[in-house]
């Protein structure tokens, strides 16, 4: 059986809308979620693998105070009050990279490079209202002395949010637990231990990641790149090149970081470029740019992010910009601002930066970075269109097709192709096609699981399950009450391997049912809850 015939039957034969545990977004859930996540509208929590997009309506960058009123909406729609709220303590982390200035102020037409400071403001504003954390903090490593020329030190104080420059003095002029937390990396490539600002980690802080949607050497500067700046001085310099830090830092840092990362990275170049990820074929070596360059960014980003416990992912892209991360780009040399008016967030970084990279008109699987983090362990996907997306309005999430958004857009400068005859301009977009079914053929992976999940409304209102079957099978999925009788079934002769959606309309009985997904050998069993 095919996956569309799979769906067309269920939708015909359902008896009822289902909403699993957190599937209505109004709605209680069943089970114990994760704790670390308790903060956080119940629907995100329970769907860690989604990805939300808001669609945001400001008209011009310069609307400070639509932007303040976006971040602050959906900041009070997605944390929610619990008892938990006012001992915790909010770690933020915009992306207040470098911004030069211009007669000695910030750039209207540069905007773009840093997380808008308003919306900034807003969303912790929205935090404070809605859990009343014990304290807020911003962390940044970038330019400290451009800070308060941008006012963002100025927009702290006048909000009692906590912003200290922990990145200008080496750690040895600091203070361990009061300035700076050491925490040690297992299985490290390039970090043995990293020193991150304190409380950023510890164990009664909840990590906001407030991203930029903007271009970058990364590709997109998102969710992941963005977590670089909440480290020490000289830990922060992920992008540091082909030079060995044991040649160009202070000896005092040496014990921080493996003794061959430099040999490691080499070899893991090497494999990298045998299985074929894109663009890992560019020369380079001895300066930024190349495969080897980018191997090692990329290795010690995983790193830093293998300790990071992250809390909610926002990418801000009330609006976009091109270039160089910074001043530079393909407009007679300068980037440009682009208003794309959405709000991109999830608990999973990988899962975010895949659809930003995607909405911001790229091909998420000519991206580097995503292939190493499911060689590590730390990812399962890649193809774009297997990451289930939700519509986000006013608190409530409706299921919703990928290619149903619009994209904006965003050159870089990630890997010019500009090696033996190909002449890529220096901006550029990584579009090229990429084939997802011969890479899930080929690639090598943990083997898949059957397994049956919720999903939530689709754009009819509907409610969606999902079924993941690793193998063709025949397969039926059995509704039980709290009796444990059998309630309703559906069955699948021959279905095929894949993820497979299942459709209910018209069930408006409320109450606990379990569900199970059935095989030859095998089944798959989860505990819903349905609303009236």
């Amino acid at each position: 059986m095919k996956r569309r015939e799979f769906i067309k039957t269920s939708a015909a034969l359902g008896a009822g809308a289902l909403a699993a545990a957190g599937c209505s977004s109004m709605g209680k859930t069943a089970g114990k979620p994760r704790d670390r996540h308790n903060l956080i509208h119940p629907f995100v929590r329970e769907h860690p693998e989604a990805v939300f997009i808001q669609l945001t309506n400001v008209k011009s960058k310069a609307d400070e105070d639509d932007i303040r009123a976006a971040g602050l909406g959906l900041a009070k729609e997605l944390f929610v009050k619990t008892p938990e709220g006012p001992a915790t303590r909010i770690t933020c982390k915009p992306n207040w990279t470098c911004n030069s200035l211009v007669d000695g102020k910030p750039a209207f037409d540069q905007l773009g490079i840093n997380t808008d400071k308003n919306y900034v403001e807003g969303f912790l504003r929205g935090v404070r209202e809605t859990i009343s954390p014990r304290e807020i903090f911003l962390h940044e490593c970038a330019c400290p002395t451009l800070w308060p020329a941008h006012g963002w030190p100025q927009m702290a104080e006048r909000n009692g949010f906590i912003f200290r420059d922990l990145a200008s003095k080496d750690f040895w002029d600091l203070r361990e637990g009061e300035d700076l937390r050491f925490v040690k990396v297992p299985n490290g490539i390039v970090f043995k231990e990293i020193a991150f600002q304190v409380p950023i980690a510890e164990p009664d802080t909840y990590l906001v990641n407030l991203a930029k949607f903007k271009a970058h050497g990364m590709g997109l500067s998102v969710s992941i790149k963005n977590l670089q700046g909440v480290s020490g001085k000289m830990f922060h310099q992920f992008c540091g090149g082909f030079q060995s830090i044991f040649k160009s830092y202070d000896k005092r840092y040496h014990p921080f970081f493996h003794r061959d990362y430099m040999e490691h990275v080499q070899k893991l170049t090497e494999k990298h470029l045998r299985d074929g990820i894109p663009r890992w074929d560019k020369p380079g070596e001895k300066d930024y740019s190349g495969g080897f360059y980018m191997d090692q960014w990329v290795e010690r980003m995983l790193d830093s992010l293998s300790v990071t416990p992250t809390g909610i992912n926002v990418v801000e892209g009330i609006y976009g910009r091109d270039g160089n991360g910074f001043e530079a780009g393909p407009h007679d040399g300068k980037g440009m601002d682009f208003m794309s008016n959405n709000m991109i967030f999830g608990l999973d970084p990988f899962r975010v930066d895949i659809i930003a990279h995607w909405l911001g008109g790229h091909e998420p699987g000519n991206f580097g970075l995503f292939h190493v983090g499911i060689e590590r362990g730390m990812s399962n996907v890649l193809d774009p269109f297997d990451i289930p997306i939700y519509l986000w309005d006013k608190g409530q999430a409706t299921l919703a097709k990928l290619d149903s958004f619009k994209r904006t857009p965003i050159m870089t400068y990630y890997m010019q192709r500009n090696w033996g005859d190909q002449k890529e301009p220096y901006y550029h977009m990584v579009d090229e096609p990429f084939d997802y079914s011969a890479w899930k053929t080929r690639k090598k992976s943990a083997r898949a699981k059957p397994a049956i999940r919720e999903l939530g409304t689709d754009s009819r209102g509907k409610m969606v399950m999902e079924v993941s079957l690793p193998e063709r099978d025949d397969v039926y999925v059995d509704v039980l009450n709290r009796h444990g009788e059998v309630i309703w079934r559906l069955k699948a002769d021959n279905l095929e391997p894949g993820v497979h959606q299942v459709v209910w309309d018209g069930f408006n009985q409320p109450g606990i049912y379990n569900i199970y997904v059935k095989g030859m050998g095998w089944d798959a069993e989860r505990q819903m809850v349905v609303f009236s």
